[in-house]
C-alpha cells in the first residue's frame, strides 16, 4: 500500500499532519514535527493564538513516536541478526551426523540413540525391533528427567550379533502413580540440506527427516551411511 503524508488545517487554523498506509509511522520523525510546528506558528490566528501547552503536548507525543520507531528498528535488526546466525549454524551442520527426533536406527555394529523424559519416571522400558516388527532386545532405561544416550552393541537378548540394517526403537515410561511420562526418541542421521522457511532454519536429513535446530541433541563429524 502506498503511503501519503500531508497537512491539513483545522478550525483554529492549525496545520496538522495526516498519514495513510501501513508504513506511515516509519516516515514521520521529529524533524517532520518541527517543520509542522514552524508552519503552525506562521499560520496561526494572531487574535486566537494557540495555547503553549498544546505545543508541549505535541512535542511529547512526537518524541515518544520517534523513540518507538527507533525501538522497532532496533528490534528488526536484532531479528535479522538472529536469523542470520541461525542460518549460519544450520549450514555448519551440512554433511555431519546429528542426533535428532526419530525412532529408526541404522545399525552396523555398536550404535547409539537417545531419548528424553519430560519428568522423572519410576519405570523406563526400551524395546528394539527388527524390520519384521519382532522384538530383538529390551533394556531398562535411565529414569531421571532430561536427555539420555543409550549404547546398543547390536546384539539380541541372547548375545547374538544381529545383521546390519534398520531397527526401530520404542520406549515407555511411567511415574509412581502408573501414569505415562512423556518421552521422545532421538536417532542419528546425516544432514543432507538446510531449509530456510520464513527466517527459521531447519535441517533435512538423508533419511527424509526434518529437524529444527533446537531439537538437535548432539552433532558429530563422523560419516553416516
Amino acid at each position: 500500500m502506498a503511503t501519503t503524508i500531508g497537512t491539513t488545517t483545522d478550525a483554529n487554523g492549525v496545520l496538522t499532519a495526516s498519514a495513510t498506509g501501513n508504513s506511515a509511522l516509519n516516515t514521520v520523525d521529529f524533524n517532520t514535527f518541527l517543520k509542522l510546528l514552524v508552519a503552525q506558528l506562521k499560520n496561526q490566528d494572531p487574535l486566537n493564538p494557540l495555547d503553549g501547552t498544546q505545543f508541549t503536548g505535541q512535542i511529547a507525543q512526537f518524541s515518544a513516536l520517534e523513540q518507538q520507531i527507533n525501538t522497532n528498528n532496533k528490534l528488526e535488526n536484532l531479528l535479522e541478526q538472529r536469523d542470520y546466525g541461525q542460518q549460519t549454524l544450520a549450514n555448519s551442520y551440512l554433511g555431519k551426523v546429528v542426533l535428532a527426533p526419530g525412532d529408526t536406527i541404522a545399525m552396523n555394529g555398536t550404535t547409539e540413540f537417545g531419548y528424553t523424559l519430560a519428568k522423572g519416571a519410576t519405570k523406563v522400558e526400551i524395546g528394539i525391533y527388527n524390520s519384521e516388527g519382532k522384538l530383538v532386545r529390551e533394556v531398562a532405561g535411565d529414569k531421571a528427567e532430561g536427555n539420555h544416550i543409550v549404547t546398543w552393541d547390536g546384539k539380541d537378548a541372547d548375545g547374538k550379533a544381529l545383521a546390519a540394517g534398520n531397527y526401530t526403537v520404542k520406549i515407555s515410561a511411567t511415574d509412581t502413580d502408573g501414569k505415562v511420562v512423556a518421552t521422545s526418541l532421538l536417532t542419528y542421521g546425516k544432514v543432507a540440506s538446510v531449509l530456510n522457511d520464513s527466517g527459521t532454519a531447519s535441517l533435512i536429513l538423508s533419511d527424509g527427516r526434518q529437524a529444527e535446530l533446537d531439537k538437535i541433541l548432539a552433532v558429530t563429524s563422523l560419516n553416516a551411511s
